[in-house]
């Protein structure tokens, strides 16, 4: 298989210590070239690495390398060289695979997908210590509990390292949230919780910051349009999935764990390895440090309504799960 060149080398500034290394596999899709885009110039990231087996992956290296950057840059194509793509990553981040779009069924879409994170999965099984691993391929709530199986069963796995980047949906809200009351967005904040699909996201706005008065009418409409936006996004642009928001929320989560390596625990929302719920996975916002993720954030006084969308929520959830973790099953 054609293994793209180095196409930059820097020296790296020696007076920054915090030097790390991302691969992006999955970097040549729509998704994984914008995140790639905005991760090029983040000081931190002394290395990015792209990997794809799509044949114009050396074009988006080429085109990203005339950006300038303190950071060397490295792409592979082709599945041969995944192990040595993923070699001595600190953040590996999984944006392969198809979106929703014209022409591609349920079952393309999810077959397609799987099949993306169970050969990724076993190739980071093999790496120990086990790199931070964060899932953007859809869907989230199947495929991050299908990525464990595998690596449990293919050699070195540690819960804390394993994060579906739910990001997205938390910065997501928080712009909603302000546009729908006037309000700066970046003063804003809206937690997140339960899973990644329209029928799992459930936004506690008992819980925003800051507050705003909003009637049982206003806040079930709020709610309704939070959970039909990627389908609104979608009828926008013609069948086509949101992108450009999903690669800023690797952005954001990219930053996150960047500062945790750092000892600098930090806080992200994700969906992780957790049973407070019953669910054995759970999206929400999580405490991270140089080790993985810890503790998720409990919230106290929901509303009544938050508490069916959360029931309804946790059912779907776990038969999302239990989908995910018959992945060899099925195999």
């Amino acid at each position: 298989m054609l293994r793209v060149k180095n196409i930059l080398r820097f020296i790296p500034n020696r007076r920054n210590t915090r030097n790390y290394q991302i691969c992006i596999v999955g970097g040549a899709t729509e998704i994984g070239q914008t995140a790639s885009l905005l991760l090029r110039t983040v000081p931190s990231v002394t290395k990015l690495v792209i990997h794809d087996n799509l044949e114009h992956t050396s074009g988006v290296v080429l085109d990203l390398s005339h950006i300038p950057a303190n950071s060397t840059l490295q792409g592979f194509i082709g599945e041969t060289t995944l192990e040595r793509a993923l070699r001595s990553s600190n953040l590996i981040i999984a944006t392969g695979g198809v979106i929703q779009s014209p022409g591609i069924s349920e079952q393309i879409f999810f077959k397609t997908n799987a099949n993306f994170i169970r050969k990724l999965s076993a190739e980071i099984a093999k790496i120990a210590p086990m790199p931070f691993v964060g899932i953007a391929t859809e869907p989230i709530n199947i495929l991050v509990p299908m990525a464990a199986e595998v690596m449990r069963n293919n050699g070195e796995y540690d819960p804390r390292k394993l994060f579906g980047i739910t990001t997205g949906d938390s910065l997501k809200v928080q712009s909603m949230y302000a546009s729908e009351n006037d309000l700066n967005p970046q003063a804003c904040n809206v937690p997140v919780i339960g899973g990644h699909t329209d029928n799992t996201i459930v936004p506690l706005l008992s819980q925003s910051k800051p507050a705003c008065t909003m009637n049982e009418k206003d806040i079930l409409e709020f709610v309704t349009k939070i959970r039909t936006s990627q389908e609104d996004v979608m009828n926008a642009k013609k069948g086509w999935s949101p992108t450009l928001s999903v690669a800023y929320g690797i952005l954001a989560f990219s930053r996150a764990i960047l500062d945790a390596l750092y000892s600098r625990p930090t806080q992200i929302n994700a969906f992780v390895e957790n049973n407070d719920f019953g669910t054995s996975y759970f999206s929400g916002l999580v405490f991270v440090d140089r080790n993985g993720s810890g503790e998720m954030q409990r919230y106290s006084n929901l509303s009544e309504f938050e508490c069916q969308l959360l029931e309804r929520s946790i059912e779907q959830l776990r038969k999302d799960v239990i989908l995910g973790k018959k992945v060899l099953e099925l195999a």
